[in-house]
């Protein structure tokens, strides 16, 4: 499996010490649709950061269900989501996007955030992930 690029479309992706990289390649391909510095008109994403990817997670987890097919966002350019979402308007913005934009890429499954909590496209009520997005894909 291929490991996720430490820059996608010239946003930097920084990972946690303990972060297994090697994913899916429908999670990359999912991440290099989404990940951009564009993705929101009137901010800029210059940086990500993901918490977990194949690792740190027991099944029936999508991380470690087939090999890494899923990845947490926690930070946005350097803030973490539990201290500025939703009142931080950069942070809101673009994790609001990124979970809009992820919704229309192939693939897609788990889509649980701050902003949505969404399962094969129909909303999942789900505890937790307020603090970090979690993107999983089929």
């Amino acid at each position: 499996m291929p490991n996720i690029p430490s820059n996608i479309n010239g946003v930097t992706v920084e990972f946690s010490p303990h972060v297994n990289k090697d994913v899916d390649l429908n999670i990359i391909n999912a991440l290099r649709v989404i990940i951009k510095p564009t993705i929101v008109s009137g901010h800029n994403l210059n940086k990500i950061y993901i918490s977990s990817a194949n690792d740190q997670h027991k099944l029936p987890s999508r991380h470690v269900q087939g090999k890494g097919k899923a990845v947490d966002i926690s930070r946005i350019n350097g803030y973490k989501m539990s201290l500025f979402y939703p009142s931080n308007p950069l942070v809101k913005s673009i994790v609001d996007a990124i979970q809009i934009n992820f919704e229309n890429t192939p693939f897609r499954r788990e889509n649980f955030g701050p902003h949505l909590k969404k399962k094969l496209g129909n909303n999942h009520p789900i505890n937790g992930h307020g603090d970090h997005i979690h993107l999983s894909v089929n």
